[in-house]
């Protein structure tokens, strides 16, 4: 790769949004629960008050909150609503809700959006999930109720990130034939399951498609503009290694246009050649790279540091459940009044406090922290 590739790939948070982020785009965030949010690039966001945003993200709402309190996000598509750390209502999307702010929420379960993920980054038409049929995420589609399904009169899809359904339910073609336990010429499955209501004759049911038998819903890829991941280490060539959980990362990460990855550490591609099988995200897919040590600050980077409790405990006690003019107040004076990200760590945060978070090797997280007081 020449210097000139290396120099447009390589940059600070600040480029990466004003290159890559405008009012409207459709971007997906990395990290699940509390582990690897890319703050450093979410925080930009809110520097430059870019609005209007179309968010989507899978499981946990710390980058969701703080857009949402900073009242950027138009459109939100997501699986929960707990806050990291302090369950169980991320307050200030709740108040974007009900007040208008945020116009549409579209919700699906961890699993079925899991499966968009896997959908967007294979390049397939859809994939099968089982867990959503039954409840009213089926029948919940506010997307089509406010006219963004479909096509336009030019064959264009009416948004380009939105399909034109949420769901697809159709009889098993192959009877159920995959489904566990099931029986061998050895006898049962040694699947920890015991039960199979469809086999046994337990459901009968014709919902959905008229017919009896296994019902299997489908949905559609999940395809974002911009998608933002956090990884401990990226190497100058744009090879990404994530370490610990890596939930929906991967898949998400490769169903977008546009890949920024944020990381603790940009390596020299030898580094990670060492052990190629570790690598996740091959250098053609990246972007951008933003190298900002401690970025996923308040949340936890596996094997580096881990989150930190008491931003949690204090932002539900002191912030969490203001009126939404307070929490805004609060995400400008805390984020956006701050230069970059070495001046948020350093004087919002500070030196010992992320020092004080940082993993014990022995372990891979800090066994000291305070997780209940």
């Amino acid at each position: 790769m020449s210097n000139s590739e290396l120099k447009n790939k390589v940059m600070t948070a600040k480029e990466a949004v004003e290159r890559f982020i405008k009012p409207g785009t459709h971007i997906a965030f990395g990290g699940f629960t509390i582990l690897r949010r890319p703050m450093t690039i979410a925080r930009e966001i809110v520097r430059q008050g870019i609005d209007n945003l179309f968010v989507t993200m899978n499981g946990g709402t710390l980058v969701e909150e703080m857009l949402a309190g900073a009242g950027l996000i138009k459109w939100l598509e997501t699986t929960y609503l707990g806050l990291e750390g302090g369950m169980p209502v991320a307050y200030a999307i709740r108040q974007a809700i009900e007040s208008g702010e945020i116009e549409l929420i579209e919700d699906y379960s961890n699993w079925s959006f899991a499966q968009r993920t896997l959908a967007g980054r294979l390049g397939l038409p859809f994939m099968p999930c089982l867990g959503d049929i039954g409840s009213d995420l089926i029948e919940y589609d506010t997307f089509k109720k406010a006219g963004l399904r479909g096509k336009k009169e030019n064959g264009e899809f009416i948004h380009p990130g939105i399909p034109p359904k949420k769901y697809e339910i159709i009889d098993d073609p192959f009877e159920g034939f995959g489904l566990r336990p099931r029986r061998f010429l050895s006898g049962e499955d040694s699947c920890v399951n015991k039960t199979n209501a469809y086999r046994d004759g337990k459901i009968n049911s014709k919902k959905y498609t008229g017919k009896e038998g296994v019902k299997v819903a489908l949905v559609p890829p999940l395809m974002p503009e911009v998608c933002v991941v956090r990884a401990q280490r990226v190497a100058l060539d744009g090879t990404v290694r994530i370490e610990g959980l890596i939930g929906p990362d991967l898949d998400q990460s490769l169903c977008g246009r546009i890949l920024i990855v944020e990381c603790e550490r940009i390596c020299p591609p030898e580094e990670l050649r060492a052990v190629p099988e570790h690598n996740q995200i091959a250098a053609h897919f990246v972007h951008a790279i933003v190298e900002q040590p401690f970025g996923a600050y308040p949340s936890a980077v596996p094997n580096y540091y881990d989150y930190d409790y008491s931003w949690f405990k204090n932002y539900v006690k002191e912030v969490n459940h203001q009126p939404k003019e307070k929490v805004k107040e609060f995400w400008e004076k805390h984020v956006k009044e701050t230069k970059d990200d070495w001046d948020y760590l350093y004087n919002k945060v500070g030196i010992k406090k992320l020092f004080s978070l940082r993993t014990d090797p022995k372990y891979h997280y800090n066994p000291n922290l305070d997780r209940f007081n």
